[in-house]
């Protein structure tokens, strides 16, 4: 493995090289990856969101820029510093060309614009809380509820496997290429293949505990079928990991966490908790890093040099929702309320991790009205 010594170094580009990136997973669910945690050489714990949703989340990761609410800046993506076959899948619409995520791949495969289905369409056309939401909201549950009474439902997002089969065609003959590749699986509505209830009824029951209506029963088995779609993923990853070359440079990372019940909250709202803050990460043949990492680093990881704000050696992250802001260290994280310890939640004091919060620039974070995912796809309500 590639060892680093200085931040500033430029260590040597790999022949191939894989981002792997994961809708909604939270750090303390890596454990039920068990083949991936066996295939990545390190895991950093203490590896953090740059904010609790996509369009906060991806400019970090492609990018190297903290998000200002208009998708992936022009000629930032970390694509532009591969010389070589440059392969992109996502299956999130708000990851697609609309949003400039295109940028710089030979091949992309996404959603098109703002998505393919009426749903989708209407989660980027409509705002969350108005009138018109709330009855386009009420008339995508009931379409649902009665297809699914007439029909089998197929997956909510594009399965893994088809995502991973694509990719391993693609490049399949060349000697060197860099892939990103996105999953939306645990993303609700958690739909896994092994629920012990019908597609439709898991879905149904996923966007009835997500809009508070759930009972303590229906939230018992969101939470199974939450880890039973981690469970799934990890077993299909299998097929990845071993179809690519050994001396592959892998980065793996969630875009933020997810909400289990906490405080009565479910999903990624933007709130700055750790639960939604830490996020699983694991790299193989990657240079050292520091203590703490960032999303924001992963460009810099992937090529080896530095990339828009990204570092090899961090001892401060930063994260943000609208006005709402957070600075996190190895011990702790502090918001604009409070400062709690990451072992424990307990409350905390951390004068300078306070400090840097405090100087943290607002002018480079996603405005709370542009975070597209946040105004929930239509039927999540």
């Amino acid at each position: 493995m590639t060892t680093n010594t200085d931040a500033g170094d430029s260590i040597e580009p790999a022949r191939t090289t894989l981002l792997v990136t994961v809708d909604s997973l939270r750090a303390d669910h890596f454990d039920e990856m068990e083949r991936t945690k066996a295939y990545l050489e390190t895991q950093h714990p203490r590896a953090f969101a740059t904010s609790t949703a996509t369009l906060g989340s991806f400019p970090a990761i492609v990018g190297g820029e903290y998000a200002t609410g208009d998708g992936l800046g022009e000629a930032t993506s970390v694509a532009t510093a591969f010389d070589c076959r440059r392969i992109g899948i996502t299956t999130n619409h708000l990851l697609s060309a609309a949003y400039g995520y295109a940028d710089a791949f030979d091949s992309f495969t996404s959603p098109k614009g703002g998505g393919e289905t009426l749903k989708e369409k209407g989660a980027v056309l409509l705002e969350r809380g108005t009138l018109a939401y709330a009855i386009a909201s009420w008339g995508w549950n009931r379409y649902q509820a009665l297809r699914s009474r007439v029909t089998d439902l197929e997956k909510s997002f594009r399965p893994a496997e088809d995502v991973i089969e694509q990719f391993l065609a693609e490049r399949e003959g060349r000697e060197e290429w860099f892939g990103w590749l996105h999953f939306m699986e645990p993303h609700h509505p958690y739909d896994p293949e092994g629920a012990s209830v019908s597609r439709a009824e898991a879905q149904r029951v996923s966007r009835r505990v997500l809009a508070g209506r759930g009972s303590v029963a229906d939230e018992t088995l969101v939470r199974d079928l939450y880890r039973q779609e981690i469970v799934e993923l990890d077993r299909k990853l299998a097929r990845l990991w071993n179809a690519i070359p050994d001396e592959t440079r892998v980065v793996f990372c969630a875009d933020h966490g997810e909400l289990l019940g906490e405080d009565g909250l479910w999903g990624h709202p933007g709130e700055m908790r750790p639960e939604l803050l830490t996020v699983p990460f694991g790299t193989r043949n990657a240079p050292d890093l520091g203590a703490v990492v960032s999303l924001i680093d992963v460009p810099t990881i992937l090529t080896g040099r530095e990339h828009g704000v990204g570092t090899l050696e961090r001892e401060v992250a930063f994260a943000a929702y609208g006005e709402r802001t957070a600075a996190m260290n190895a011990e702790h994280i502090a918001t604009d309320d409070h400062t709690v310890r990451l072992s424990d939640g307990e409350p905390a004091t951390d004068p300078v991790l306070e400090g840097r919060l405090e100087r943290f620039d607002p002018d480079y974070v996603v405005t709370e009205d542009a975070l597209r995912e946040d105004l929930e796809d239509l039927g999540y309500a």
